[in-house]
């Protein structure tokens, strides 16, 4: 027996559904739109890939991303023209089959998911819900007859059928996050007064329909996994009570019933998807009342799982059947077989930070991406080409291909002058392209800026991901010199063939009179007992608003000061939404378009809007950003002369963890 089964012997427990084995409990949910692969052919690799990794990494069924389920009144994003559906053969059909190929080939079951976003499909020139109704943007949603209903029943036949001609073993039918079914159970979206409103008996009346039409074209022998929202997180909306009512009417119609939350155009406001603030499995508790509820389908849980631990404890205890990973599969989607191998350590785990898939602005402040930076480049952070990149694992993201770059000639020697994730991640690269691999660091401990994390409670997934790669570079046979500073001694010592420069940023202080009164931001994890009860922050930023937050939570009264009309002006969509929900709710005071005019002994003295203000305060803090460390990279590019040298991560631009750990892995994979 492997270490990973006895250790999580639930979780690696088989089970067997109509004939097919799930070899352990861990599903790879959906991300990504399957339908992008028909529209986007330099894209199709990657899809495939993404699905293909998960599978060979252990997961015991892999779903596609969502598909429409017609080009008609279920129109959305992405999506160009029809796909065919009804044909057995041709190009659509041969693009769907090889992702069942793909996935059986590494050994797990796999899924075609679709769904039918009702009164909200995003493309639909005239789109259909329970009732007739005006969109907040103005588009008209037609209430649905029993001539639409039919029609839309039969739609799920036909690609219920066509996902079994495929080759997939079974179907997952997106019910949640706002979409048809769910407009249909809702007391908040359907009043209707007729056989299929009311009683959630007659409420549930289309949903079943529907699902029986899936059950016909998927036939007996193939899986129905629905995916539905335990409420819909708005007053007068459904509750779990209405979602545990609508399960015991389909026990059993459906095989497994996947407990998700909310609605997709309100992701952060009503937990769709779960930032870096919620707890992990935030959704257990709604799973454990489904289960207990119904007697014949199995039960799946979604929302916020990063690793086997907790997904254990979960199925030990009764509260679900199974547990799916969405996100994580980019992060690592070696995770099951890591844990197998009993290497958890070793698993990089989801941030939670949205890097792969940015999400809606919803916050009330919010200025949309398309105003705040220009259509054009909006456009290019919403393309599916953009999305799927991971912050943690550079290997994810989508119009790159590792193997196209050239293979290295022969080993070579890579000095890498700095410790932080980015020179970390070059090293654990250079070391698996065959390199002997020297990173010098001048303190004496890895991990750079990012240290902060282990003082931070909110930001225990980011450490993690940090330790994680720093455990790497130390098992990666790289010789790793701490209390080293980097020389042209030192590199005419080593004679390297390579040098890759990590050696990152430095905060800028801005010529504020009386700045010297004022602490740096990033400082103040280390100097917590000299901050007062009443804090200003000059600097509403990224870094100024989560340093801030860290504030509040250990009792501090907070104000943030920004220049710009908004805060966190360099983040968007689900990150900051979440962002600024979280100082919100603790209270920190934030005042926009205020200009610092200087640090005094009675306060920080400001100019808002024209009319200038003394904010009193007992501390004071800044942050106005990272300078890269230029005058240390033209030092060691002269000291290097001849010597081929990359620059990456904050030493390059001062930026994300995702810039560094990107940087510093094709750094490293571009030295032959």
């Amino acid at each position: 027996m492997s270490i990973g089964i006895e250790k999580y012997p639930h979780l690696f427990s088989p089970l067997t559904i109509r004939g097919k084995v799930y070899k352990n409990r861990m599903i790879a949910a959906p991300t990504m739109f399957v339908h992008a692969s028909y529209f986007i052919p330099q894209m199709k690799e990657n899809l495939y890939r993404m699905v293909e990794r998960r599978a060979a990494g252990g997961f015991a069924c892999v779903s596609t991303g969502e598909m429409p389920l017609n080009f008609e009144e279920a129109q959305t994003l992405f999506q160009e023209r029809p796909i065919s559906f009804k044909h057995f053969h041709g190009t659509d059909f041969d693009i769907s089959r090889e992702y069942a190929e793909r996935i059986k080939a590494k050994g797990a079951l796999c899924y075609f998911e679709f769904s039918h976003e009702g009164s909200r499909a995003e493309c639909a020139k005239e789109p259909w819900g329970p009732e007739d109704w005006v969109r907040e943007d103005g588009v008209k949603v037609k209430g649905m007859d029993e001539a639409m209903m039919k029609k839309v029943a039969d739609d799920f036949y036909t690609i219920s059928r066509f996902a079994k001609e495929c080759g997939f073993d079974g179907i997952l039918v997106h019910g949640g996050h706002g979409f048809l079914f769910q407009q249909f159970i809702s007391p908040w979206t359907n009043h209707r007064t007729d056989e299929y409103g009311g009683s959630m008996e007659n409420r549930a009346r289309f949903p079943k329909m529907c699902l029986e039409a899936c059950r016909r074209g998927i036939g007996e022998d193939g899986i129905i996994e629905l995916r539905f929202s335990a409420e819909d997180g708005v007053p007068g909306g459904m509750t779990i009570d209405d979602t545990v009512e609508f399960c015991k009417e389909i026990d059993g119609m459906a095989d497994i019933i996947q407990v998700s939350n909310g609605l997709k155009w309100l992701g952060n406001q009503t937990k769709t998807f779960s930032d870096f603030f919620a707890p992990h499995g935030l959704n257990v508790e709604y799973a454990a009342k489904v289960k207990a509820a119904v007697k014949k389908s199995y039960v799946s849980v979604i929302g916020g799982f990063n690793g086997p631990e907790l997904a254990e404890q979960v199925i030990a205890e009764g509260k679900a059947d199974f547990v799916e990973f969405g996100r994580q599969g980019f992060a690592d989607p070696e995770m099951p077989n890591k844990t197998l191998r009993g290497e958890e350590d070793s698993i990089r785990r989801c941030v939670r930070c949205f890097n792969c898939y940015p999400g809606f602005c919803e916050h009330p402040t919010d200025i949309p991406l398309w105003e705040k930076i220009g259509p054009e480049e909006a456009g290019k952070i919403y393309s599916p080409a953009s999305m799927g990149q991971c912050a943690i694992n550079p290997k994810s993201g989508f119009l790159f291909y590792p193997e196209t770059l050239p293979v290295p000639e022969k080993s070579k020697k890579v000095l890498i002058v700095g410790g932080g994730v980015g020179g970390c991640q070059a090293a654990v690269t250079a070391r698996e392209r065959g390199h002997e691999v020297i990173l010098v660091e001048k303190t004496d401990r890895l991990g750079g800026v990012i240290n902060f994390t282990d003082k931070d409670e909110d930001k225990v997934d980011l450490r993690n991901a940090k330790n994680v790669i720093i455990n790497d570079a130390l098992k990666s046979g790289a010789q790793i010199r701490l209390n080293t500073e980097c020389t042209k001694e030192l590199i005419d010592e080593i004679k390297p063939d390579a040098i890759i420069i990590a050696v990152g940023a430095h905060p800028f202080v801005p010529p504020i009179p009386g700045i010297e009164k004022a602490v740096n931001a990033l400082y103040v994890y280390d100097e917590m007992d000299t901050i007062g009860k009443d804090v200003v922050i000059v600097g509403g930023g990224l870094v100024g608003c989560e340093v801030g937050l860290h504030l509040a939570r250990h009792g501090r009264n907070v104000t943030v000061v920004e220049m710009l009309p908004v805060m966190a002006n360099e983040t968007f969509g689900y990150y900051r939404n979440a962002l600024l929900n979280e100082m919100d709710k603790r209270g920190m005071e934030q005042i926009l378009n205020a200009k610092c005019l200087g640090f005094t002994e009675d306060g920080v003295k400001v100019e808002v809007n024209g009319k200038e203000e003394l904010i009193k305060a007992d501390s004071y803090c800044y942050s106005m950003g990272m300078r890269s460390n230029d005058d240390i990279v033209e030092e060691l590019k002269e000291a290097a002369g001849d010597i081929p040298v990359w620059i990456v991560g904050d030493a390059k631009h001062a930026g994300k963890v995702a810039d560094a750990v990107r940087g510093g892995y094709m750094a490293a994979m571009e030295i032959q």
